[in-house]
Order: C-alpha cells, then structure tokens, then sequence
C-alpha cells in the first residue's frame, strides 16, 4: 500500500492545476447550463416527465450526461493522464524508479476512476443548483423542499459504476498508444457507434451505451441491474488487463 500511495501522491501532483482537473469542473457545468436553456425555453414541459421537480430535473441532467457528455468525456480525461508520460518520454523513467510497475498503472487507474467520480457529484450537485436557481425564476415550477435524496443519489451513483468499463478501456488505450490522436479517434468512434446501438439488442452489452442505459432505466423504473454489474465488474477486469498488457512491455 506505501507504493501505491506513493505513486497516487505523485499522479494528484501532475493533475494540479492542468486541464485534466478543470474538466472535472467544466464538463458537468456545460450540462448544467444546457438544462437550464432548456427548462427555461421549454417551461413545465422540460419536467413533465416526473411530478417530482427536483427528480425529473437531475435525472434529465443524468441523461444528457451519460448519453453525451460521458464518453467523451472519459476519453479526454484519460488520454491526457497519460499524455504526459508519452509526450516527455517518461515512460521508461517512472518505470525505472523504485516504483513497481503495476502501481504506476494502478495509481492512473484510480485517477481516472476519482476523476469521473468527482465530475459525476460535481454534475448532480450543479444540477439541484440549477432547480434553486429556477426556483427563484420561475417558482411555479415547484422546486420546494423536500428533494428525495434516497431517489437522486443511487441514479447518479448506478450511472457511475456503468462507467467503469469504459474507463479502463480508454486508459488502456491511451497508455498503450502514444498517440493522442489514436486515443481520441477512439473514443469518439465508439461513441458514436453508441448512438447508433442506442436502441438495438447490442445496447445491453456495448461498453460505451450501459451509462446511458442505466440512466434511461433509472429514469422509467426500470432495472438496470445488468448495466451497472458488466460496467463494475468488466471495468475491473479490463483494468486488470489493461495493467497486465502495459506494464509487461519493455518500451513505451
């Protein structure tokens, strides 16, 4: 565990003060203003979907997270956790440090893992910001207490551990390509290829669509069970791999 604290200490370190961690902040915010627009474009009608205010808003936020923010989002937070080490040609220095291999990995795993993480909470919390502020706007909305925390938190939280597939698919790639063009390219093809299986059988099992499953299903009282199990589980798996397949190579 000393090892591993060690390398997370030094990953928190070259996260300061860079875009990795703005984005943290960023991200959530452009869906927390695009949810703004449009409740205040649309009226009642935005939240028509539950007679809950407070949980059609923060679940019509979850959803235009997971569907549109999210992958991309994972994308670039990822590639540029390891953009560093492939644009100094560090690799082969932190692998020569009394550092084992797999807590460097590791320690980049759990990262971006916390990275997500943050953003998600930072989007749920901008989100109940955004129903205050309406409250103020437009009262007839109803945003009044109480907000059902019980109904709020595990959406968010089921949503989150979907994610974790592709997170460690997307560290994977970033770490074991040095190209940040190859990265990218990446992930914005299997998002795209996400809203092209949106509705299909394959949806179910499609790493890059189970977030926005999740959310949908959450939202129609549906169970989403399935989504966030393969995302959980398959994310460690593939971290494990992932952390296998890059630390055995001698050059990167």
């Amino acid at each position: 565990m000393t090892t591993l604290t060690r390398a997370l200490s030094a990953e928190v370190l070259k996260t300061k003060r860079t875009l990795t961690l703005w984005l943290v902040i960023l991200a959530p915010l452009a869906i927390a203003f695009l949810e703004f627009v449009m409740d205040m474009q649309m009226g009642l009608r935005a939240l028509r979907s539950n007679s809950d205010a407070w949980l059609s808003l923060t679940q019509n936020s979850l959803i235009l997270w997971a569907l549109l923010m999210l992958p991309l989002f994972v994308t670039l937070e990822t590639g540029l956790l390891n953009a560093q080490e492939h644009g100094n040609k560090m690799w082969k220095q932190l692998y020569a440090t009394p550092l084992p291999r797999w807590a460097v990995y590791a320690a980049k795993q759990l990262i971006g893992l916390a990275l997500v993480g943050l953003s998600t909470l930072n989007l749920m919390v901008m989100s109940l910001g955004v129903g205050f502020l309406l409250n103020l706007l437009k009262p007839e909305f109803g945003f009044v207490p109480p907000i059902d925390w019980a109904a709020i938190v595990p959406a968010y939280t089921l949503v989150y551990l979907a994610a974790w597939l592709i997170i460690s698919l997307h560290l994977w790639v970033s770490a074991r390509w040095p190209s940040f063009v190859v990265a990218m390219g990446v992930g914005i093809a299997a998002t795209v290829a996400g809203v092209m299986v949106i509705n299909s059988d394959w949806a179910k099992v499609y790493p890059w669509t189970l977030p926005g499953l999740a959310s949908i299903g959450y939202m129609e009282g549906d169970a989403i069970a399935a989504q966030a199990a393969l995302g959980f589980l398959g994310g460690i798996v593939v971290a494990l791999a992932g952390g296998w397949d890059v630390t055995r190579r001698d050059v990167l």
